[in-house]
């Protein structure tokens, strides 16, 4: 069994490191990752500069560390439904909201996000590269399998798919529009997409019967 001593300094190392990525999200969701310096991230946290190189060993770790987390925590809010929710409007207003809530909560992890998707920065953008394209391609998998289940589709068929890319890039829309707007919230702007959603799968189907 661990003693106290045991336990404290790792507790407080755990505190460090939350600190730090706390801090690196909101310099660089508010200022960009090419002006959020170490020393900034230092400053902002209150750790000591050595103790942000012993556990991330450089920016770019940080910056890493900080999407895997932020990815970790936004997925872990959203619900994970197995039955459809009354009928399929129903159901895709309950996924719908349920996902604006979540990104309300974490908005500096997908201002990143997005940030990072059109333009990564020039240094360690390859690991950065990979790790949006996880998380978007997670995303787009988690609308997939709740349209399917709206309406009893298969999440492979390519109406689900095309769906799917179009809820996603609506999403991403309405987040930068409420970012930009205090006056609209993401839930508000999100509010048509169910209609539609509906709307363009009846019409793509139509088409390919």
């Amino acid at each position: 069994m661990a003693s106290r001593a045991d336990v404290t300094p790792n507790r407080r190392g755990m505190r460090s490191r939350e600190l730090v990525l706390d801090a690196a999200e909101r310099v660089m969701a508010d200022q960009g990752y090419e002006a959020a310096t170490i020393a900034r991230v230092v400053e902002e946290a209150g750790v000591p500069l050595s103790s942000v190189y012993h556990y991330y060993g450089s920016k770019d770790g940080i910056l890493l560390a900080v999407m895997e987390r932020g990815a970790k925590r936004f997925f872990g809010d959203l619900p994970d439904w197995s039955r459809r929710i009354g009928r399929p409007a129903e159901h895709l207003r309950t996924v719908l909201s349920a996902a604006a809530e979540a990104l309300e909560r974490h908005p500096s992890f997908l201002r990143l996000l997005i940030v990072f998707a059109v333009q990564p920065p020039a240094h360690g953008g390859d690991e950065i590269e990979v790790v949006v394209a996880r998380v978007r391609r997670l995303g787009l998998d988690r609308l997939s399998e709740q349209i399917a289940l709206a309406f009893g589709d298969d999440p492979e068929n390519p109406v689900t798919l095309r769906l799917a890319r179009i809820a996603l890039a609506a999403i991403d829309g309405a987040f930068v529009a409420s970012q930009s707007d205090g006056t609209v919230t993401l839930e508000y702007l999100l509010e048509p997409l169910v209609p539609a959603l509906v709307a363009v799968r009846r019409g793509l189907l139509a088409k390919t019967r």
